[in-house]
This record gives structure tokens, sequence and C-alpha cells, in this order.
């Protein structure tokens, strides 16, 4: 068995996904009882689609003292505004950018956890290095990754059952790198991470319909947005080829 992904030490903990404060929350996030993680191959084909019951999900691939330690406050750190996040509608959120960087932080550690459902096959594709500037650092770096946010609809995937969290993640030629894709609810989350040279940096994303900046952090934003992107654009974003950044440019 190999070690704790982020510090090396024997994996000894249970770590659910979510937090029991989410998991337990009110009807409105319980009442979505499914979540959908989709396994992706780095050619867009997605290989398989896993439905589980709402936030019961549990990997082994940490240990004690970083499931009860850093990650556990990394939860109680987005605990105050998350599920503002995810119910959406008239409840608004203003986040500073100590709550940004929170946000992208434990988001990014919710889906670096969910690709532990995948088959072993698919679990580097997420390199080291990411596990361990998140357990140095407890934030991203601000150099080669980027993350926003979307206001979506949640899917039904044309059946009687919608899907309250769905998890991708999937390596990017150019700039190569990984792209993570996080819904919970009503709320999503990109997170683009590139191998890069020390002199360069990551450019911002392209301009795209109701996607809000939220790392590197920015000023003080409000949500929801005014409008739910369309579930056509979300996809366009997961697999279509325009989730990627600009590209790179000169460290100032």
């Amino acid at each position: 068995m190999t070690g704790c992904v982020f510090c090396g030490a024997f994996p000894t903990s249970r770590e659910h996904i979510l937090p029991s404060w989410l998991r337990e929350g009110p009807g409105k996030v319980n009442s979505v009882p499914y979540q959908k993680t989709n396994i992706v191959d780095p050619d867009d084909t997605i290989l398989r689609a896993a439905r589980h019951k709402f936030g019961e999900m549990v990997v082994k691939c940490v240990c004690k003292p970083c499931n009860n330690g850093w990650m556990q406050e990394m939860a109680g750190d987005v605990k105050e505004f998350l599920l503002a996040l995810i119910i959406g509608g008239d409840i608004g959120v203003r986040l500073d950018r100590k709550m940004q960087s929170d946000l992208a932080a434990w988001s990014f550690k919710t889906n670096l956890m969910y690709s532990f459902l995948n088959p072993k096959e698919y679990h580097g594709v997420i390199p080291a290095a990411d596990f361990r500037f998140l357990y140095q650092h407890r934030r991203l770096s601000t150099r080669r990754m980027i993350a926003r946010t979307f206001y979506m609809p949640i899917p039904s995937y044309d059946t009687d059952e919608i899907v309250a969290i769905e998890s991708s993640v999937r390596k990017t030629v150019n700039p190569r790198g990984t792209s993570g894709f996080l819904r919970i609810g009503h709320f999503g989350i990109q997170v683009c991470s590139v191998r890069l040279p020390g002199d360069r940096r990551l450019d911002p994303f392209a301009e795209f319909p109701n996607a809000t900046p939220l790392w590197p952090p920015t000023e003080l934003w409000e949500w929801p947005p005014e409008e739910k992107c369309t579930e056509q654009e979300i996809r366009g974003v997961q697999f279509g080829g325009i989730h990627r950044p600009l590209g790179t440019s000169k460290r100032q």
C-alpha cells in the first residue's frame, strides 16, 4: 500500500470526501440524493459515470494527522459560505480575497480526493507536485494554477434523477497539465494546473459567459451571478476544448 498522498505517512484514515456538516445539511441539499463521478481519458471520452448516494463516498489515501488536521481546517474555512454557493438562488454571498483563496484550495482538495474513486490506472493523472504544493502551502500556486467558478443548473441527464455532484480530471496538451472540474449543486469550479519552466507563468482564462475568476484572488465579488451557465456551455468547458487557459507569458 502506498503512503498518504500528501505527506507520505501510512494512510490509516478513511476520508469522507464531503464534510459531515455538508452531508447532514438542510433538506435543499439532501433532497438531491445522487452524486456522479466522471472518468475521462485524455481524448475526452467519458469512460465511466459512477453514481453514489450523496456525501457517502470515502477514500483511503490519507493519514489521520492530515485528515484530522489541516484538511479538516480547510473544510472549516469554507463552512460559513459554501452551502449558500451550492444552493444558489436568493442566498447571496460576498467573497473577499481570503474567502476566494480558501474556496479554491478546498475545491481543489475535494477534486483530488474524488480522483481516487477512479480505477488505479487513472490515479496518476494529477501530478504528485500538486499534492505536495497543497500540503505545504494550503493554497494553490499563483504562477501555474488558475481557477474560475460557474453558476449552473443541476443536471438530470434525461432521467428523473438529478445529479448533485460531478467530478472530472483530465489531461491538457497545450499547455501541458491537468484540468479538473467539480460541481456541487449550483456551484461549479474549474482548476487548471500546468507544468511550467521557472521563467514563465500561466495567463488568465479567455473570457467566458457567466464565469467568475476565483484564483488568483481578485477584488470582492458577489455570488450568485445574474445568470446561470447553460449545460451546453459547461460541457464545452469540461470536454470541448474551450476550457484551456490562453497560454503562458514571461514572469514579471
